[in-house]
């Protein structure tokens, strides 16, 4: 009785409750999750929204004519038509990301005394993905479209982000540094969540698990 009572609400439970109480709940959330039978898809659906979000910025990018201002790009692409390639490239190299991620969180919070699974940590890393990247991927949105409707030049506006003392640049690095504290903030909380362990314990975790997610990242996309 209790087990069927447990299954229908769980057959309620709505995805998008879940990931709209990460933004303020992550605790509450990443433990709804991984209450949840479909929480791998359901991470894999918070994968899909950063991939879905970004590469919709590249394609602004690429038809705004924007390319890569303060580093070259890692890749051997000319700056000037980089974003053609990452509006191809991105959702690869994001999913490539979160499965890293997740490995080495997994080791790491094992090796910390963890008990989850690799399945429970990539449930809760999709979901941590899906709402941390919004730090930079609201604005990185608006701007981009204003640069394709006409309202923003591009170029311009990525030159002054990569300017000191510039309104651009100091948003940039505000909402970067926002960026690194939700990564960071998330991913332990799911480690939390998925290894059973202490809030400190599972901190050297999630930040390993950023720090090879954002390495990727980084790899393919400028």
């Amino acid at each position: 009785m209790v087990e069927a009572s447990q299954r229908a609400v769980a057959a309620k439970r709505s995805f998008f409750v879940v990931y709209a109480t990460a933004f303020a709940r992550p605790k509450r959330a990443m433990a709804a999750l991984l209450d949840e039978p479909r929480r791998l898809r359901w991470g894999v659906y918070g994968v899909a929204i950063t991939a879905a979000t970004y590469t919709l910025v590249y394609f602004f990018l690429w038809q705004n004519g924007g390319r890569p201002t303060v580093f070259a790009p890692w890749l051997a692409i000319s700056a000037d038509v980089y974003y053609r390639y990452n509006f191809v490239m991105h959702a690869p190299s994001v999913v490539l990301a979160w499965i890293s991620a997740g490995g080495t969180a997994q080791v790491t919070a094992r090796a910390l005394g963890g008990r989850g699974v690799f399945e429970d940590t990539l449930a809760v890393f999709g979901l941590g993905i899906g709402v941390a990247s919004w730090a930079t991927g609201l604005h990185d949105v608006i701007t981009t479209f204003l640069g394709y409707v006409g309202g923003l030049d591009q170029r311009a506006y990525e030159d002054a982000m990569s300017t000191p003392g510039t309104m651009p640049h100091r948003l940039i690095w505000s909402l970067m540094i926002v960026y690194l504290f939700a990564f960071v903030a998330l991913f332990t909380r799911g480690v939390t969540a998925a290894h059973g362990l202490r809030l400190f314990r599972a901190l050297p975790a999630g930040v390993a698990g950023f720090a090879v997610y954002q390495g990727v990242f980084v790899l393919f996309n400028r």
